[in-house]
């Protein structure tokens, strides 16, 4: 299953990139009520291979957790996996962007595992981190609006 956000941005896909190349100063900006630290941990920034770790309120709770990044096409796409045990309910995340006359789009999808299994255990569950992902997403992708239009 694919939980999907985009959203329209008067900017280039090269601001885009710029913006999360620095993503360890800009974690905060992007979502000051949720997001609280970003730091790589191994390699450069957006490169496949390296690592992340990072710490963000999730429905009031601290949730501190590392990644590894697997894809990236400069401008255009990310592709990041948790570590366990966040990978076992979301094995992926990709970020999109693509142009569109002399906007970009950016899509975050977040791919999220919803076979029988996991369907009858965290249905419940599932059903809340949905609506909190709907929100936080959207809210990320608004600000990112917010702040890559600011700049021009």
């Amino acid at each position: 299953m694919e939980l999907k956000h985009s959203i329209e941005i008067k900017t280039s896909p090269e601001k885009i990139w710029a913006f999360f190349v620095n993503l360890e100063q800009n974690y905060t900006t992007w979502h000051p009520e949720d997001h609280v630290s970003f730091k790589w941990i191994k390699g450069k920034p957006w490169e496949e291979g390296s690592a992340f770790y990072a710490e963000q309120y999730a429905k009031g709770k601290l949730t501190k957790f590392k990644g590894t990044v697997c894809e990236v096409i400069p401008n255009r796409k990310i592709v990041f996996k948790f570590s366990f045990p966040i990978s076992l309910i979301s094995p992926k995340i990709e970020w999109l962007i693509e142009p569109k006359g002399s906007n970009s789009v950016f899509t975050a999808i977040t791919h999220a595992r919803a076979g029988v299994f996991f369907g009858k255990i965290f249905k419940k569950h599932w059903k809340n981190s949905k609506e909190l992902h709907d929100k936080h997403t959207g809210e990320e992708g608004e600000n990112l609006k917010k702040i890559l239009e600011s700049e021009n």
